[in-house]
């Protein structure tokens, strides 16, 4: 990146305006480039989908894509690519997002039709039927992807009937049985105007990304609904689950256990022991498994974060004969890692890593706008992405411990392999202290 190109960035908080109707309005302005980034977001997500109808926010959101009443999908696109500008939509389980780019001086009709299809999508009945062929096809596209299915299937395995184990997605049945008369009440439920955030980044100034709002996003007066959710529970034990698909000469490992949340006061000494455990090339579980034994070409481990407690989770894929023997070793270092914490060495890694590499997450403008949504979605505190490298430094080995003693359990931990149960089933009863192996057929999605 040439000298013009590169963004120089002074710490201060994105800007933030509130309309008449409640609609909260982010603007990260930069003119480093001449484009916007625009962003629409709804502070609910898929744990709102009702039991039984898994992927209706999903499948309400992808159907505003195409369209309003005078323009269909065909149109729409055709607009997007006239203005040199992309719209995606992204779901997740606590917020559902619109995110787009678009070229500075195409910014008011760009949103304009943004806001034409959040205000008066047609939610035809043609459309539903579309979204669910698409949605069907992913499904049935994931049971060729080992990794994307043992992530689905362990989530649900771990967190068992909490709204956090449902798939964003749905399942192949729920997508199936859902009606345009529950797309139409979700839509009215969710696109209110207290419910949206809007953010902009990049050459928008605060007084213009206001005015544009205000001029075009014209949502019914209200608030989204409230979910409260229970805190995520885990079954006691340890449990494996074996994703049968045949013929597999190679496997994918996921094993976890409750974590942190993102306001968690642990969750950022968390974030550094898990950076040094498994989050660095160079970290003790990656080392262990790829270098030292080769029981794996890749090993890591990742901390959740959500507004309740996420799972805590560690990844490999071993050679199906190296499967018992690769879980066996992580979760020995999974035991001795909670009992006895990090060296001071090892922290000292990875708090110069986290530190370091923390100015690449704010860079852009976009990025920057994108964790001032985060703290806005979540009700975080307004310095929660700024002061993260002054959490980082103030860890100590001491506090990293303490975060692992507390919040990972050694006792309580979901195995979700993905293997040929007549090769494996055997060897995974033997693992210690499992208490049950259960089967399921790969396909079942």
């Amino acid at each position: 990146m040439s000298a013009s190109q590169t963004e120089r960035h002074t710490e201060r908080q994105t800007e933030r305006g509130v309309t008449q109707d409640g609609t909260v309005v982010l603007v990260e302005e930069s003119h480093a480039l001449p484009l916007v980034h625009v962003g629409v977001s709804l502070r609910t997500g898929s744990v709102h989908d009702p039991r039984g109808a898994e992927g209706l926010m999903r499948t309400t959101a992808r159907m505003l894509r195409m369209g309003t009443r005078g323009m269909n999908a065909t149109a729409v696109e055709e607009r997007i690519d006239a203005l040199g500008a992309q719209l995606g939509v992204g779901c997740a389980p606590s917020y559902v997002h619109f995110s787009g780019s678009v070229v500075a001086n195409n910014l008011e009709p760009f949103f304009a039709l943004l806001c034409e299809l959040v205000n008066g999508p047609a939610l035809r009945a043609s459309d539903l039927a579309r979204v669910k062929r698409e949605t069907l096809a992913e499904l049935s596209g994931l049971c060729d992807d080992d990794r994307s299915l043992a992530a689905r299937h362990f989530r649900a395995f771990a967190f068992g009937s909490h709204p956090y184990g449902r798939p964003t997605a749905g399942s192949s049945d729920s997508v199936r049985q859902l009606t345009r008369a529950q797309v139409l009440t979700h839509y009215e439920k969710h696109f209110v105007s207290r419910n949206v955030v809007v953010g902009m980044a990049g050459a928008v100034d605060a007084q213009r990304a206001q005015e544009l709002v205000t001029r075009y996003l014209r949502l019914p007066q209200g608030k989204g609904p409230v979910e409260r959710l229970a805190a995520p529970s885990f079954k006691p034990g340890r449990r494996v689950l074996l994703v049968d698909k045949p013929e597999r000469t190679q496997t994918q490992i996921l094993i976890g256990t409750l974590g942190t949340h993102v306001d968690d006061p642990d969750h950022t000494a968390l974030q550094v022991a898990n950076t040094a455990f498994g989050g660095l090339f160079t970290a003790r579980l990656t080392h262990e498994v790829r270098s030292v034994r080769g029981l794996s070409y890749g090993a890591s481990s990742s901390v959740g974060h959500d507004r309740q407690r996420e799972l805590w989770s560690m990844w490999t894929f071993p050679a199906a004969k190296d499967a018992k023997s690769c879980i066996e070793l992580q979760l020995r270092l999974f035991d001795n890692w909670v009992q006895k914490g990090l060296t001071p060495a090892e922290l000292k890694v990875a708090k110069s890593f986290l530190v370091k590499s923390h100015a690449f997450e704010v860079d852009t403008a976009a990025k920057r706008l994108d964790q001032s949504v985060e703290t806005e979605l979540f009700g975080l505190p307004a310095d929660y992405h700024s002061g993260f490298t002054t959490r980082v430094q103030k860890v100590t080995v001491a506090a990293a411990h303490a975060a692992l003693q507390k919040r990972l359990s050694r006792r309580d931990q979901a195995i979700t392999v993905v293997a040929t149960a007549k090769d494996l089933r055997a060897q995974l009863a033997k693992l210690p202290r499992v208490q049950k192996v259960s089967v399921v057929p790969f396909n079942r999605v």
